[in-house]
């Protein structure tokens, strides 16, 4: 399987039209970090609009042109966070951008009219802004919400309201009848033997008549449909320090694994248009899958060409959660040999359009 590093925009893919099976991907998230190419933050990212009206717009200009790219048999995964409208956030994040000299000014409109539309302390349902634009302005059909829940996520000072610990992921759908093999992710039954049997077979159980005249009913064979709340914890990157890269949203692999066995074929097209590390790509390529990675960061394709070449990550990417990994082989000494990093390595970076 192939793998495609390409230093774009995600809002103009050189892509042809209808040639991607599934899109996985998680935008920054508005006013929360100035992404650096070089050390330097660079214009035109996503998240440093002026306001959270912004924000949107360009997020229905990037998803507009990944209606343009997915095949009507295709879905779209995105995954977004929210944000407090508050007075102590805004200044945290204007005080942390200008440590360093990079984004001050991309993010000094936060608490100007978005404090004037959004009461203060409120939060700004950013997902659901999104959620309901895509379905509004560009008629997607909104097939699911799932609920991101993260055992092991950050504790917080506050005192007044309940922690934070879960994030949205949006299945959105251009047709009716799009490609899913949910059989591939379901789950075991809890119970797999239940005396209610009224409406079973809608659900894919098996109900039969025993001696005594009772129904009972069966669970479908392979498993139960996961449900819409998804326990999976966060998962460290370790980046290697030669790369000089810093990067602290790539979600756990788990996330695109799921995502990518129940709703893409195999030998199927992935992509995830705001690349970052490359996580996507990297387990659509463990699971026999083409990925491609965009990312406007010539920094960030870089960390993406370390990791989806590098044998461990490989290895992490082709197991799931919770899996221990085989027993490593000791090599002879005939197999070893000196090798340059995968990051000092050149990677294909597209600046024409992929054709079909």
């Amino acid at each position: 399987m192939a793998v495609a590093l390409i230093r774009g925009d995600a809002a103009a893919l050189p892509l042809p039209d209808n040639s991607v099976d599934l899109i996985v991907t998680s935008p920054p998230y508005w006013a929360l970090r100035s992404y650096t190419d070089g050390g330097a933050h660079y214009a035109g990212q996503i998240g440093s609009e002026a306001t959270p009206a912004d924000y949107i717009d360009n997020l229905m200009r990037c998803t507009r042109e990944w209606m343009r790219v997915i095949k009507p048999t295709g879905s779209i995964f995105v995954n977004l966070g929210d944000k407090y409208n508050s007075a102590a956030s805004g200044q945290n994040l204007r005080d942390a951008a200008g440590k360093d000299g990079r984004g001050t000014k991309h993010y000094a409109g936060e608490r100007g009219s978005a404090a004037s539309a959004i009461p203060k302390k409120s939060l700004m349902l950013l997902p659901e802004r999104y959620r309901i634009a895509a379905v509004d302005r560009l008629s997607l059909i909104a097939r699911a919400v799932i609920i991101w829940d993260k055992p092991n996520g950050l504790p917080e000072s506050v005192t007044d309201r309940v922690r934070r610990s879960h994030e949205d992921w949006v299945h959105l759908a251009v047709s009716p009848r799009y490609y899913a093999a949910v059989d591939a992710i379901r789950e075991a039954h809890t119970s797999v033997h239940s005396p209610r049997a009224r409406s079973g077979a809608a659900f894919g159980a098996t109900r039969t008549d025993t001696a005594d005249g009772a129904q009972h009913l069966y669970g479908h064979p392979l498993g139960k449909l996961p449900g819409s709340v998804w326990r999976i914890a966060t998962q460290p990157l370790k980046v290697p320090a030669p790369l000089g890269i810093d990067h602290y949203a790539a979600y756990p692999m788990e996330w695109p694994r799921r995502i990518i066995q129940g709703w893409s074929p195999g030998n199927g097209l992935v992509l995830d248009p705001f690349g970052g590390t490359g996580t996507t790509a990297l387990v659509a390529h463990a699971l026999g899958r083409h990925g491609i990675s965009v990312d406007m960061s010539a920094d960030y394709c870089r960390l993406a060409a370390w990791r989806t070449t590098d044998p461990t990550q490989l290895a992490r990417a082709s197991r799931p959660a919770g899996a221990k990994p085989a027993p490593a082989r000791r090599p002879s000494p005939t197999e070893i040999r000196p090798a340059r990093p995968a990051w000092d390595q050149p990677f294909p970076i597209f600046d024409g359009e992929i054709r079909a």
